[in-house]
């Protein structure tokens, strides 16, 4: 089965619904973690600020930690998010052109036509979906190609009963139905493949 060459994606943001979802998805579950440890990390330290029994060597102890924390922790939780935002978008992206790609096909399909199959790019996913679109594709381009074929046969054996029809014997004539009865139960076999539900 030959692919058709695809030329690299250009445009970062295919499917935006579907893209903008997924980042915001992935940051979502991110703030929920970051919310988590840092409330971990710095609730303790605000409940030891806050209790009167507290000597300040302790409490000045518990306020250069918290300072500390405070000073690294947020960048590191920005540079995540920022991290995060990308490998998002960039894995969306390997979702998105194969759905994409697919939406294509299924429009063509759709008006009449069967293009050629779906290639893949290196790390797209969805490629046992492309695989079976591109199966489905080549049963239809097979299908449709042997009905136009056995239409043919059918228009010529009825052509070549109309020639003789004023002039042909019975027997000649009976042959000539029984070629066209023949050809219509090809046909009939080639479209009883696809079932309609």
């Amino acid at each position: 089965m030959t692919k058709f060459y695809t030329s690299p994606r250009r445009t970062l943001l295919i499917n935006r619904d579907l893209q903008y979802t997924e980042l915001f998805n992935s940051l979502f579950y991110i703030f929920l973690f970051l919310a988590v440890v840092g409330l971990g990390l710095f609730i303790p330290l605000f409940i030891k600020l806050g209790k009167e029994s507290v000597s300040s060597a302790e409490a000045q102890q518990a306020a250069s930690v918290l300072l500390y924390l405070h000073k690294h922790f947020w960048p590191v939780v920005l540079f995540s998010l920022l991290l995060i935002g990308l490998v998002s978008i960039r894995t969306s992206h390997r979702i998105a052109g194969p759905l994409y790609r697919i939406t294509l096909v299924l429009k063509s399909v759709k008006n009449g036509d069967l293009p050629k199959p779906i290639s893949t790019r290196k790390g797209d996913h969805l490629v046992a979906e492309i695989e079976v679109t591109n199966q489905m594709l080549e049963r239809l381009r097979i299908q449709v190609r042997e009905i136009q074929e056995t239409r043919a046969d059918l228009n010529d054996a009825i052509v070549a009963c109309g020639r003789v029809i004023g002039h042909a014997s019975t027997e000649e004539i009976i042959e000539r139905m029984n070629d066209i009865r023949e050809k219509e139960n090809q046909l009939a076999d080639r479209i009883g493949y696809f079932k309609v539900e």
